[in-house]
């Protein structure tokens, strides 16, 4: 189930930035990967700006951390996802 699991988010990732990269391309700009906030301001905006909100006022995890982790791009979380469920799949012993 994990190796399954782990092809369907590579071929998704492939996918995303394939997408990411004809619409860019399409509109004269160089490759530039949709982000993670960006996917999230573009699906649920209140959510967004509440999450955002609630980050900054936090103080200190939102610069170092927060500001990081809603600018990675889609494309490569999904990879990551894919590939550490990939390696960490059981495998069978030779005999």
């Amino acid at each position: 189930m994990r190796t399954v699991l782990a092809v369907v988010l590579i071929a998704a990732a492939a996918w995303l930035a394939v997408v990411d990269w004809q619409a860019t391309i399409g509109q004269g700009y160089a490759y530039r990967p949709g982000t993670l906030g960006g996917m999230i301001a573009a699906r649920w905006p209140n959510a967004h700006a509440s999450m955002i909100a609630t980050l900054q006022a936090g103080g200190r995890l939102w610069h170092p951390v927060g500001s990081f982790v809603l600018a990675l791009p889609v494309a490569l979380v999904l990879l990551a996802a894919g590939f550490a469920l990939w390696i960490g799949r059981p495998r069978r012993r030779a005999r």
